[in-house]
């Protein structure tokens, strides 16, 4: 099989270096938000400025230089929803200058007790995907670096917001969630399942680099049929609030 065709080489044909740049001022940390209305309402509030971009041919992913109240720098990014856009992210991050990388975004829930907005913290994500096989050996799961998920769990202890540290399944084919893929799951000990976070932990992972995940639970997988419950809404003082706690994760991980 293709997934058992990992090269530990690491330098390949095509380089992130080659194709990016350092940018100068980049900040040292990034937020990468799967959300845009997110990412729009911060550079409004805050009059961030864009100081580079992310390029495909979707188009140009805007990268902002902000400032948090207690003087912080820090980039943010708007991220592209997938395994493989995502990864190359985070590699193209490291490139520019980027040094530690914290993604959020929403999730469905696998078991019945996760509710909508709830918020988790992935210590470890079920390799359902393609990416990660390039990235590192076969294996059926990738385990966070407990160093920076601990960095996580400690920005919403400060904040005082409830969360829960988890398991994720990460797939490829949302469309091809069925039932008995969806039981599978929750006997390995997955609650929720996203599209990014193992390929984005291996990416880091190769690289050397400090990365960690939360999550916010959105629809549901857990009844008998899917429950769109409030995914694609947007609630301001949410997005506000996982900001800061986006930024203070990432602080929390710049002084690892």
């Amino acid at each position: 099989m293709l997934h058992t065709d990992f090269d530990p080489e690491r330098i390949a044909v095509i380089n992130p270096n080659q194709t990016v740049e350092m940018v100068p001022n980049m900040p040292r940390g990034m937020v990468g938000a799967f959300s845009q209305k997110i990412v729009d309402d911060y550079v409004a509030r805050t009059g961030s400025p864009q100081i580079a971009a992310f390029k495909s041919c979707m188009g140009a992913m805007p990268i902002y230089r902000c400032v948090s109240a207690d003087g912080f720098p820090f980039a943010l990014v708007n991220m592209p929803v997938g395994g493989p856009s995502a990864a190359g992210i985070v590699e193209e991050a490291y490139a520019m200058g980027v040094q530690q990388f914290l993604a959020f975004g929403c999730c469905g829930a696998l078991d019945h007790w996760v509710t909508a907005g709830h918020l988790l913290v992935p210590e470890a994500a079920v390799r359902d995907e393609g990416t990660s096989y390039h990235y590192l050996p076969p294996a059926e799961e990738i385990a966070l670096d407990p160093v920076c998920v601990n960095a996580v769990c400690a920005a919403l202890e400060a904040l005082g917001v409830p969360f829960v540290r988890t398991k994720t399944w990460t797939t490829d084919a949302p469309y091809r969630e069925t039932r008995g893929k969806v039981e599978k799951r929750l006997k390995q000990g997955c609650s929720v399942v996203e599209m990014e976070c193992a390929s984005m932990a291996a990416a880091a992972e190769f690289r050397g680099k400090p990365f960690a995940q939360f999550l916010w639970a959105a629809d549901s997988l857990s009844g008998e049929e899917w429950d769109r419950r409030t995914l694609g809404s947007f609630d301001p003082n949410n997005g506000t609030l996982y900001m800061e706690i986006a930024v203070r994760a990432l602080q929390n991980m710049a002084q690892l």
